[in-house]
C-alpha cells in the first residue's frame, strides 16, 4: 500500500515538475521527462492505451493532474524569476540537464559505444541547434481567419505534439516560431473555448500519431535513439545559454561583478544537478 502510494505521489510530483517547465522557452517537457527516469512509461502508456485501458488511464490523469498542477502554478513563479534572476535560474536548469545526462548513458550500455554512437549524438544536438536558429514568428501560423486559420490550428497542434514527445525541442519555442506563443497566452486568460479546444484536440491526435513510431524506435534501436537523445537534450542547453545568459551579462562587468557570478552558477549548477539527480532516483518501472 504505501509503495502504490509512493508511486502515485512520484507520478503526480514529476508531472509537476514537466508542467512548470513546460512553458519556459528553451525548456523541453521531452527533456524533464527524460530526465526525470518517465519517459519510456509515458510513451508506453500513449502508444499502447487499449491494451491496458484502465491502467493507462489512471497513469495518464495522475501524470495530467501533476502537469496540469504545474502550468497553472510553477510556471508563472518560473517565468518571473527568469524575468527578474535569469542567470542563477537558468544555470539551475543547466545544471538540471547535467543531472539526468548519468542514467541517460546508462541506456546506451546495451552496446558499446563506436564511431556510430557519436555521429548519432552529433545528428541530435545539432538539430535542435538548428531548430533554436529559426527566427520567432517566421511561419506566421497564428494570422488569417476562417477555415483557413482552423486548419492551421491543426496542424499547428501536431507540430506542438512533436515538440512535447520529442526531448530537447521546446514547446515554448515551437509556439513563438510559429507565431502563436502570444495567441495561445491570449486563449487561455480569455477562455477561449474552440481555440484550446481545437488545438488540444489535433495536439492529442498528434501524440498519439507519434508515440507508435517512438516506442518502435526506442526498443528496436535503443542504443542509437539513447545517444541521439543525448544530443537533443544537451542540444537544448545552448538556447538556455544563448537567450538567458548571453543577454543578461552586463557590458560594464567587473572582476567582482564575474567572481560573484562564478560563485553563484556553481551553487546554482550544483542544486539544479542535486534536484534532477535525486528524482530520477525514484524509476517507474
Amino acid at each position: 500500500m504505501k509503495n502504490r502510494y509512493r508511486d502515485d505521489l512520484t507520478i503526480i510530483l514529476k508531472g509537476y515538475a514537466i508542467g512548470s517547465s513546460m512553458s519556459v522557452p528553451g525548456v523541453s517537457g521531452g527533456t524533464m521527462a527524460i530526465l526525470l527516469g518517465i519517459y519510456d512509461r509515458l510513451i508506453g502508456s500513449i502508444s499502447n492505451f487499449f491494451k491496458d485501458i484502465k491502467s493507462n488511464i489512471l497513469f495518464l490523469l495522475k501524470f495530467c493532474i501533476g502537469a496540469g498542477l504545474g502550468i497553472c502554478s510553477l510556471s508563472f513563479i518560473i517565468k518571473w524569476m527568469l524575468e527578474n534572476f535569469p542567470l542563477p535560474v537558468s544555470v539551475f536548469f543547466i545544471g538540471a540537464v547535467a543531472g539526468g545526462i548519468p542514467a541517460l548513458y546508462k541506456k546506451t550500455k546495451e552496446s558499446p559505444l563506436r564511431i556510430s554512437s557519436a555521429i548519432y549524438f552529433l545528428l541530435g544536438f545539432l538539430i535542435v541547434i538548428f531548430i533554436g536558429f529559426i527566427p520567432e514568428g517566421s511561419v506566421n501560423i497564428g494570422s488569417g481567419s476562417g477555415f483557413t486559420h482552423y486548419l492551421m490550428l491543426l496542424i499547428t497542434g501536431i507540430v506542438i505534439a512533436l515538440a512535447l514527445v520529442l526531448p530537447g525541442i521546446s514547446t515554448s519555442h515551437m509556439l513563438l516560431v510559429l507565431g502563436m506563443y502570444d495567441d495561445m497566452l491570449a486563449a487561455i486568460t480569455e477562455f477561449d473555448i474552440v481555440y484550446i479546444g481545437l488545438l488540444g484536440i489535433a495536439t492529442l491526435i498528434g501524440v498519439f500519431l507519434i508515440t507508435k513510431p517512438i516506442e518502435w524506435t526506442l526498443n528496436t534501436f535503443p542504443h542509437q535513439t539513447y545517444c541521439m537523445i543525448i544530443g537533443f537534450v544537451i542540444g537544448s542547453t545552448t538556447e538556455i545559454f544563448q537567450d538567458k545568459i548571453l543577454p543578461a551579462i552586463p557590458a560594464s562587468a567587473d572582476a567582482i561583478w564575474w567572481a560573484g557570478f562564478v560563485l553563484m552558477s556553481v551553487a546554482a549548477f550544483i542544486l539544479g544537478f542535486i534536484a534532477i539527480k535525486s528524482l530520477s532516483k525514484f524509476e517507474n518501472n
